[in-house]
């Protein structure tokens, strides 16, 4: 009996590195498959708001449910595309003037009460990254084709 437990700490051993080794190859092959991008998760689509002027069905605005997006110091990465070399400019505005002259939509109908908020101008061409709003609460609201969707931190920081 003795015999055998030096021989299942061995298998235990072997196992737990295998694991390892399977994680760390899997983390490692998702960053080849996105150019050597990391692949770390910021925010997630969790929700939209038709626009009146939407040039999308429901059925394509679900698809973008859960999806990732990442946006780093220089890049932003979203459903499947990167932008490099990207500029950042932000500018804190009253929310119902902004979303009335530029969407013409009102706070009440994305469901917000926020007084101000910020917008935020890039010169990437993902669609709905040139100019989207970032909330108080950390959510991003990004208009794509007339339908606001909203985006969720997935960290605390």
């Amino acid at each position: 009996m003795t015999e055998k437990i030096p021989s299942l700490a061995a298998y235990a051993i072997l196992i737990s590195i295998w694991t390892g080794s399977v994680f760390w190859g899997s983390v490692k092959a998702a960053e080849n498959r996105a150019g050597g991008v990391s692949i770390r998760v910021l925010w997630t689509v969790s929700g939209y708001v038709f626009g009146e002027a939407s040039d999308m069905d429901e059925q394509e605005a679900k698809a973008f449910l859960f999806k990732p997006l990442d946006i780093k110091e220089t890049e932003i990465i979203f459903n499947n595309q990167v932008c490099k070399g990207v500029t950042f400019q932000r500018e804190t505005v009253n929310t119902a003037e902004y979303l009335e002259a530029v969407w013409q939509i009102s706070p009440q109908t994305l469901g917000i009460d926020e007084q101000k908020m910020q917008v935020i101008k890039t010169n990437c061409d993902i669609p709905g990254f040139k100019e989207y709003m970032r909330l108080s609460d950390r959510r991003l609201i990004v208009p794509i084709k007339g339908v606001f969707f909203f985006f969720e931190p997935a960290v605390a920081y």
